[in-house]
């Protein structure tokens, strides 16, 4: 993977990250029926811990107790979002509840109290939960997403196969607080 932001890249080598990084992947996830984009992130992220400048853990390691409930409550997020995704637990964040998950394409989310987009690759992932340069935008009812920053509807849907229909750089922090008055 080739980082835009050279200085993502060298935060996450810090935490012991590289591009070519490839560990065992966790007993949970079976190889032969899980896309080979998600064993590729699995493999890379797997046992790792990031942690942001305030402080916040982010954990690539699942514990038991999710994985007993997890595809109920996936199951739960494609009903509420009316959205049919596949979903691989990855992980979770010390501050926030819930499970840190990939889609069948790849992209990254949280699954707690509301299903939370945070992007399309590991860049940008990182951009909302390490760095807060992005904003991770809700999905509710029908695809329907809001601005996590501020609650507000992004004017764009979510579906499974095309993920957010909006343009990436609406996500950008600066962005949101220029143009949504916030």
């Amino acid at each position: 993977m080739v980082f835009q932001n050279k200085e993502t890249e060298k935060k996450l080598k810090r935490f012991g990250w590289s591009s070519n990084r490839k560990v065992s992947l966790p007993a949970y996830i079976d190889y032969h029926a899980t896309p080979s984009v998600v064993i590729s992130i699995l493999e890379n992220l797997y046992g790792l811990e990031f942690v942001s400048p305030t402080g916040n853990e982010r954990i690539f390691k699942v514990h038991e107790a999710f994985i007993r409930d997890f595809k109920t409550d996936m199951q739960e997020w494609i009903e509420d979002t009316g959205i049919s995704f596949q979903f691989y637990p990855l992980g979770h964040m010390a501050e926030h509840g819930g499970i840190l998950v990939l889609d069948q394409n790849g992209r990254f989310y949280l699954a707690g109290d509301e299903l939370i987009y945070y992007g399309d690759n590991i860049e940008q992932f990182v951009d909302v939960v390490i760095f807060k340069r992005r904003c991770g935008i809700s999905i509710r009812e029908n695809g329907t997403t809001f601005y996590c920053y501020n609650n507000k509807n992004t004017g764009y849907l979510f579906n499974a196969e095309n993920g957010w229909l909006g343009k990436q750089e609406y996500l950008d922090l600066e962005y949101i607080k220029a143009h949504n008055n916030s």
